[in-house]
């Protein structure tokens, strides 16, 4: 993903069953990181993310104050060690302060 070619306004973005994998949560990680980013909404489902996908996606969201839902149903590579990431996440009370 090229941050010059990323519509200014993007606010949710649904790629269901496009076969992401861990190299396709860098490429989305960019549209997650920065100040800027207007993603709220994020749908993974059913795809071929993965427990490393999965740290990506948490390391970047760690400072996005912007997106709101993200949908990771259906993605079977997602063990509980990955499941336990997310939910130390959302459980995070720090980043909740930051916004």
């Amino acid at each position: 993903i090229d941050n010059d070619n990323i519509p200014p306004n993007l606010i949710w973005l649904h790629l269901r069953r496009n076969s992401i994998s861990t190299d396709g949560c860098h490429e989305l990680a960019k549209l997650l990181q920065g100040e800027d980013s207007t993603l709220t909404q994020l749908h993974l489902e059913n795809n071929k993310i993965d427990d490393d996908g999965v740290e990506i996606l948490v390391d970047v969201l760690q400072n996005n104050k912007s997106l709101t839902t993200l949908s990771l149903l259906g993605n079977d590579g997602i063990s509980d060690q990955g499941q336990i990431q997310l939910l130390k996440l959302v459980n995070d009370i720090s980043s909740i302060k930051a916004t």
